[in-house]
């Protein structure tokens, strides 16, 4: 049977949009059409208000978007999914006699590495994955579709300080495993422990250094040819499976 992907929800119109930010909807995009003068200077303003990035756009375009619909001239793609928070979540796993297994990712920015992490992370039985709210790659259609429909169903938790939601999981018991070629240790030669969080960073510059500082363990994937790196989406499957690989074991 052929998978299906939902599209991201589109909504048009001055109201809807009012509804949608009171309702803290996350925006993937807000269009606004250009040319009209004070007819959309309060809903300008609104956006502002909030720090709603918007682009101003020809008419055409929201005709396309909207398809037909009477959109006032604001059109809007918002998130398919509802974001969740990182620390509730571990709170209410712990309460429940689970162990935590959660994956973090610092700045990533590419959509189909997002979409593959999150696919590995479900398949491996990670409980969520932890984003930051600004600079990474969030969910849209092409991060939904990399991931085999994986972040439908897998919590995604945004995080607005990176630093002080590890440090929180940290406190809470959670073993932090940042995968990072600054590492001594291969990831083969190192005690993993549930629960834990799996740490993996920007595709450019790795993981952050204040974020470093608060890891238990600093793992390194063995390379046995001239290549330094590989892509962070197959480093977090092999870290991710080197934890569950030793939890099984216990």
């Amino acid at each position: 049977m052929e998978d299906k992907y939902y599209d991201s929800t589109i909504i048009f119109g001055v109201h809807p949009l009012e509804e949608a930010i009171l309702a803290k909807t996350t925006f993937l995009k807000v269009y606004v059409q250009k040319g009209m003068g004070d007819g959309l200077k309060y809903i300008k303003q609104v956006l502002n208000k909030h720090k709603i990035i918007f682009t101003e756009v020809p008419k055409e375009k929201l005709d396309s978007l909207s398809k037909f619909s009477n959109h006032q001239g604001v059109v809007a793609k918002i998130s398919p999914i509802t974001f969740s928070n990182a620390e509730e979540l571990v709170k209410d796993l712990l309460a429940k006699g689970k162990k935590p297994f959660l994956v973090a990712l610092d700045r990533i920015t590419d959509v189909r590495n997002f979409g593959a992490i999150a696919r590995t992370a479900m398949a491996a039985g990670a409980h969520a994955i932890i984003i930051p709210e600004k600079g990474s790659a969030t969910v849209t259609d092409e991060a939904i579709k990399t991931s085999a429909g994986a972040l439908l169903h897998l919590p995604v938790c945004r995080s607005q300080n990176m630093f002080q939601t590890i440090k929180h999981l940290k406190d809470d018991g959670l073993q932090i495993i940042a995968a990072t070629e600054k590492a001594n240790k291969e990831l083969y030669y190192e005690k993993y422990v549930m629960p834990c969080v799996v740490l993996v960073g920007s595709e450019e510059d790795g993981i952050q250094n204040a974020l470093l500082k608060l890891a238990d363990k600093l793992v390194k994937i063995p390379m046995r040819s001239e290549l330094d790196s590989l892509n962070v989406s197959v480093a977090a499957a092999l870290v991710m499976y080197e934890v569950v690989r030793q939890d099984m074991g216990e």
